[in-house]
């Protein structure tokens, strides 16, 4: 069996950015490796640009060839630390944050800085296992922003601080402020990623594949194919909303703001998704492409709920319904054998 490029994604959700990790902690399990043994890219936006910096980052230099932070450090960032970045006020406050946040972003981004900064302190781009792929949205340029191992290592000036991507790619309108720093001698001005890749698995699919002499993408040291690629994709929790067509009909900007959002991030990730299968099944290449997402419930559908019923629920519903899932379990046992894993 040909060896293939195996290329991680994982979806922007805010604290939902733990479901993912359980599936990621399950590949780890099955395969007794860490995930950057088992993928050759990890494509992340928002949380899952997050996801991607923490999973990738070297213990004593990339030499080495260990991760720093193990899942466990990971998954305590969201049950520890998600409430000083996301706080779940009081009614007075709350009642106080509504009106303010018409004017100002709902959350101050100084802890959420001060987080960032000691867990990644002052590494790059360059302090990753292996390549990675996160996107943002640049207010200055009008442009999208993509890091990229493969830029990084071309140019010092794209070689960003890891604090910078994240902050770039997670800098979600109305939860945050935008965020602003020197990026390839320029200044930017960045919005979170999810606006324009929340499901960057195509986007990095298109990297890979328009930038294949690339040394780290050409690990089959022969020009590679679609065939060539495998694409796991994981996604943050899907919701099924109904609204009531009469209401809709009077909604004004106040309405509007937060489910345009929603739109904005949902419906391409769908999109991304369908695009993706009908792609690989349409050339006969079924198992190179895996998507795994779960359904939640609409009471704990919310990015920035960090109230501990509600993490300690993504935890308990990803595993119910992904990691002890035997279908499921075998669509992943499958995927992992046919692309290339070799210790299954």
């Amino acid at each position: 069996m040909r060896e293939k490029f195996r290329i991680l994604s994982i979806d922007g959700g805010g604290l939902k950015g733990l479901i993912p990790l359980q599936v990621i902690k399950e590949i780890e399990r099955i395969t007794a490796q860490p995930i950057h043994k088992s993928f050759d890219l990890i494509a992340g936006s928002s949380t899952g640009g997050l996801l991607t910096c923490a999973l990738l980052l070297a213990e004593n230099g990339v030499e080495v060839g260990q991760r720093k932070y193990s899942l466990t450090d990971i998954e305590d960032i969201f049950l520890h630390k998600g409430k000083d970045i996301f706080p779940n006020y009081g009614l007075l406050r709350k009642l106080y944050s509504s009106a303010r946040n018409l004017i100002r972003p709902q959350y101050n981004a100084e802890k959420y800085q001060a987080i960032l900064e000691d867990f990644l302190q002052e590494h790059r781009i360059s302090s990753c296992l292996k390549p990675l792929f996160i996107s943002s949205y640049d207010l200055q340029s009008k442009r999208p922003l993509l890091f990229t191992t493969r830029e990084a290592s071309r140019l010092a000036e794209l070689n960003a601080r890891l604090v910078d991507v994240c902050r770039a790619t997670s800098a979600a309108p109305t939860y945050f402020p935008s965020y602003s720093f020197t990026y390839n001698s320029a200044q930017v001005i960045c919005v979170d990623g999810g606006l324009i890749l929340n499901n960057p698995a195509l986007a990095a699919l298109i990297e890979v594949l328009g930038n294949n002499t690339y040394k780290y993408y050409n690990k089959l040291e022969t020009e590679i194919s679609l065939a060539d690629i495998a694409v796991l994709s994981l996604g943050t929790g899907l919701t099924v909303s109904s609204y009531n067509a009469n209401a809709s009909k009077n909604w004004g900007q106040l309405q509007w703001i937060r489910k345009i959002l929603g739109i904005v991030i949902g419906a391409p990730s769908l999109l991304v998704e369908n695009q993706l299968e009908t792609i690989y099944n349409s050339l006969g290449l079924r198992n190179n492409y895996l998507r795994i997402n779960v359904e939640i419930d609409k009471k704990y559908a919310k990015m920035d709920d960090s109230s501990p019923e509600t993490l300690s629920y993504y935890i308990h519903e990803s595993q119910s319904k992904i990691t002890h899932n035997h279908t499921l379990q075998q669509r992943l046992r499958i995927f992992l054998r046919e692309n290339g894993i070799k210790n299954l």
